[in-house]
């Protein structure tokens, strides 16, 4: 009887906010990572395709930067969520 209590008196105490801010970032970070993948990749298959579309990586670092952000910000995020 006296380990119930023990066993009960440390599940209250344990913080799970570790393990649900660890299971936000893989959440969000599986879309940026994703979508960079996807920029970069069709981006290689456009430069197969034609060399001429080389002068297009600027803008690919555009779209790569924007999807970056949503990446940013659920780091960010977890310094506000408490």
């Amino acid at each position: 009887m006296e380990n119930l209590t023990y066993l009960a008196a440390a599940a209250q105490t344990i913080d799970v906010s570790i393990i649900g801010k660890g299971l936000m970032v893989a959440g969000g970070f599986i879309g940026p990572g994703i979508g960079i993948g996807l920029i970069g990749s069709n981006y290689l298959q456009a430069v197969g395709r034609n060399p001429e579309a080389s002068k297009f990586f600027g803008q690919a670092l555009i779209f790569t930067a924007t999807v970056e952000l949503f990446g940013l910000l659920v780091f960010a995020s977890l310094f506000i969520v408490k």
